[in-house]
């Protein structure tokens, strides 16, 4: 390689690059509480993005289809006016979603824990008879003394007891902790949502500098791939967004419908936690489940029984075709990589992981696939199994 000048820039910016590698390796826990600290610095900027990301398909399709005449209209002042109600109406109709389901939900909630606290007792002596009747029938000699159940009172104190030695460990700072946690979330939240107002109002002008912006500091050749992986992500985000309140929609209505045939108990509370929660892939329905027990709980024992078994069937009707149908497809993704990609996002990073994981998956897919092509096409290799010897014409037919 000859010494000129543009080379001895990229040696010397290679030499950097590693170096500045090698040292963040050894100090890794410092590497980490930094980008933590950026992280946390930064967390209404990623919310706000987060929040403007989510709600621009539905104010774009507002205000192109519902609000488009305001622009013809009026070509000055009309798409202004177009957009800033297409925000507002987005906003009042999450808002309103969500409200629906914590009107339909806490009600139930409080009826169903009431009733279960009063008739809880009552339904485990029941359910220890039965039990003691069963092991007679099959000649066990061992019975479950009923007065383990009856005894109330001592449970209660032992609780109480518990709870007061776990304050007077502490658990007072871990509250206060708690609650300056969720004050803090709360505040990045509204700032977040301040800040994808403005994203909103104004992502044409955003969007333009950006572009401007990567064009001025990198060759067209860098620029196009940089906007070739953009546009290919917001495709990705904005299917499985939609994908992913499509899916939602259909495990709650199926959710409904079963409850309703099933004679469950709360069946539209149920169904929206089941279809709200549904949103955090694969997993997330489970947590309207859980709920859906309980509160099936405030019937009896077997009702809850019954309908964690009712749950399972259409957890997984739901995990092997509804999901990687609806979603998988949304995404240009083959079923398995779905369900790998959210077990892979959950174990590295949680529920923003599950959630983040599946769009990602898309992107490198697709990246990879074109990159396979283009490589392929370059060496000239057939892409027909036959012609290789991999497959015969029988096993094609098949």
């Amino acid at each position: 390689m000859e010494l000129n000048k543009a080379n001895i820039k990229k040696i010397i910016l290679i030499l950097l690059i590693a170096i500045t590698f090698c040292i963040g390796l050894i100090n890794l826990s410092s590497v980490w509480a930094a980008v933590a600290k950026v992280l946390g610095i930064l967390t209404p900027i990623i919310v706000g993005l987060c929040i403007a990301f989510i709600l621009s398909p539905l104010t774009t399709t507002i205000e192109t289809r519902m609000l488009g005449f305001l622009s013809k209209r009026f070509p000055r002042r009309g798409r202004t006016v177009a957009r800033s109600l297409s925000i507002f109406m987005s906003i009042i109709i999450v808002a309103g979603v969500l409200a629906l389901v914590i009107v339909l939900v806490i009600p139930a909630v409080n009826d169903a824990f009431s009733q279960i606290f009063s008739d809880l007792p009552k339904q485990i002596t029941t359910l220890v008879e039965k039990i003691n009747d069963l092991l007679v029938r099959f000649h066990i000699d061992f019975q479950i003394p009923l007065s383990q159940a009856d005894d109330w009172t001592t449970l209660l104190n032992q609780a109480k007891d518990k709870i007061q030695s776990a304050f007077d460990s502490g658990i007072l700072n871990d509250i206060a902790s708690t609650t300056l946690s969720v004050i803090s979330g709360l505040t990045n939240f509204v700032l977040g949502i301040i800040l994808s107002l403005y994203v909103l109002t104004q992502k044409e002008k955003i969007g333009n500098f950006v572009s401007r912006f990567i064009r001025a500091y990198s060759s067209e050749k860098t620029s196009a791939r940089i906007f070739k992986v953009a546009n290919l992500t917001r495709l990705s985000f904005r299917n499985f967004v939609t994908g992913q309140l499509t899916e939602a929609l259909i495990i709650g209505m199926l959710c409904l419908f079963g409850m309703l045939i099933f004679n469950f108990p709360y069946p539209a509370a149920t169904s929206a936690v089941v279809g709200l929660m549904a949103l955090v892939p694969v997993f997330g329905s489970w947590i309207g489940a859980i709920l859906g027990a309980l509160l099936c709980l405030s019937r009896s024992f077997p009702t809850a029984l019954l309908f964690v078994l009712f749950f399972i069937i259409l957890q997984q009707l739901e995990g092997n075709f509804i999901y990687p149908k609806v979603v998988g497809k949304s995404v240009g993704l083959p079923g398995i990589l779905v369900f790998i990609s959210v077990i892979l996002g959950a174990s590295i990073g949680g529920i923003l992981g599950i959630v983040l994981s599946v769009p990602i998956c898309s992107i490198l897919f697709v990246l990879i696939k074109e990159a396979v092509d283009k490589r392929l096409k370059k060496k000239k290799i057939t892409d027909n199994l036959e012609d290789l010897g991999i497959i015969s014409s029988a096993d094609k037919e098949n």
